[in-house]
């Protein structure tokens, strides 16, 4: 009798040969099952043996080999800036539910928004064997290696791409004028006149095209441009650091207080507005409204529900997926893609009450 053999034992994996000496066959015979050859000649009740010894011990075939005849890992690299409860968790989430649908798995990096960190980590995915590589590129930097690679045909999609790069690839983004759009026109249908912008310096650039979007839209009907509250926080943070960014903010409000009717920002500011404005006793949205962007779960979790700027970043994150499965699995260069999402206002109690 052949003995029983424990799979989950540390250090042991079941291999082919394992089934093989089970079910009473050749390694050859087992092979050809098992990969559903079209060549294999076994009857049903071998089939049957095979399959059974391989289910009894919790055979799974060896993917490192599977990969070395394939030419491919099935699996891919994803490099952002941060990732914290905004747009690059819900990104990667769009990323990882693609990648599970087409049984894929996904190696996940952050490089915290410095030039030499993104180079890296490229690197290290390349010596991972990964098939492509989605990439959020950080605010700064040659991005040499990322070049390299759109230039020799690797599979590649960039996220937001198209707002910095100064070379040409496949790229998803998001329409951040029309978001910046958005917020302005929903303030200026409230009757709105005089907005100050929690906006935070070094500006990334996604927020920087949204904000030069809510300037030209006050230009537009001969407003003033937005009071700016230039606010410092670190340029590798999606949640800056708390005291610092409420110390600033304060100072504005209290120094500006009575000389705006909105304020318009990032959920994270916004989130923040909201509680400081409270405080102080003024009432929101009465006396002061407020619009944030990004859609996350502050603008629904906080101290008052927030109208916000969704970018759909879930379906980015798809997205790009789905064009790198393309590149991965047809090789010849094709034009490049371009995708952009289109974004939503959802109206919540911090502008307007329903």
């Amino acid at each position: 009798m052949t003995e029983h053999i424990e799979p989950f034992q540390k250090g042991f994996r079941v291999t082919l040969a394992d089934v093989a000496r089970k079910a009473g066959v050749s390694s050859a015979t087992a092979s050809q099952v098992l990969n559903n050859r079209p060549n294999c000649w076994a009857s049903l009740d071998t089939r049957g043996r095979i399959l059974a010894a391989a289910h009894d011990l919790g055979y799974r075939p060896n993917q490192t080999a599977r990969s070395l005849r394939e030419g491919r890992t099935h699996s891919i690299g994803a490099i952002t800036p941060v990732f914290y409860i905004g747009t690059h968790h819900n990104r990667a989430t769009g990323i990882f539910e693609a990648a599970r649908l087409h049984h894929h798995a996904v190696l996940y990096s952050v490089h915290g928004n410095h030039p030499d960190q993104e180079e890296g980590l490229i690197q290290l995915h390349l010596d991972k064997g990964v098939d492509g590589l989605i990439l959020q590129p950080g605010d700064s930097g040659a991005h040499a290696e990322l070049r390299r690679l759109v230039e020799i045909g690797f599979p590649v999609v960039t996220l937001d791409g198209g707002c910095s790069l100064p070379f040409d690839c496949d790229d998803v983004s998001a329409d951040y004028t029309e978001a910046g759009r958005l917020q302005v026109m929903h303030l200026l249908a409230l009757g709105r006149k005089r907005i100050a912008l929690a906006n935070m310096v070094p500006t990334p650039f996604m927020h920087a095209v949204r904000e030069d979007a809510i300037r030209q839209e006050l230009e537009k009907v001969n407003l003033p441009p937005p009071l700016l509250m230039d606010m410092s926080v670190g340029a590798d943070c999606e949640m800056p650091i708390q005291e610092p960014l409420e110390s600033a903010m304060r100072a504005f409000l209290a120094q500006n207080k009575g000389g705006f009717d909105a304020i318009i920002g990032c959920d994270v500011a916004i989130s923040l507005a909201a509680r400081i404005l409270l405080e102080m006793g003024v009432r929101v949205p009465d006396d002061v409204a407020l619009v944030g962007s990004g859609d996350s779960p502050l603008a629904h979790y906080g101290v008052l529900p927030l109208t916000s700027v969704s970018v759909n970043d879930a379906w980015i994150g798809e997205q790009a997926f789905q064009i790198l499965l393309s590149r991965i699995e047809n090789p010849p260069r094709l034009n490049f893609r371009h995708l952009q999402s289109t974004p939503s206002l959802i109206v919540r109690a911090s502008s307007f009450r329903l």
